[in-house]
């Protein structure tokens, strides 16, 4: 029998900041839960300024990935043949250095 006094141990789970925060499975045989959205890092990097595909330094691509994880955002998509592994590696030291790695 419970009653209206009883107090719950857990606390419950605070709101997320945006939708961003509102994760869901990756796939039912995967036990990630990722955003609802994912960061395409293809113009993260500066290798491919001068074929007019999108470009960022290395301070600006640190900007757009803390904007993405404040807002909620854990689901990037990287590869290494992305801005010639440039966006792997700025991706790598962003991590790194927030300690999110």
């Amino acid at each position: 029998m419970s009653s209206n006094n009883e107090v719950n141990p857990f606390s419950p789970m605070p709101l997320p900041k945006t939708p961003l925060g509102r994760y869901r499975v990756l796939s039912p045989r995967a036990g990630v839960r990722v955003s609802p959205l994912a960061l395409g890092a293809g113009s993260i990097g500066d290798k491919w300024a001068n074929f007019g595909m999108g470009a960022m330094d290395k301070e600006s691509s640190f900007k757009l990935l803390d904007a993405y994880y404040e807002a909620g955002g854990n689901f990037i998509d990287t590869a290494s043949n992305y801005q010639e592994e440039t966006s792997e590696k700025y991706i790598g030291e962003w991590m790194e250095a927030r300690g999110i790695r």
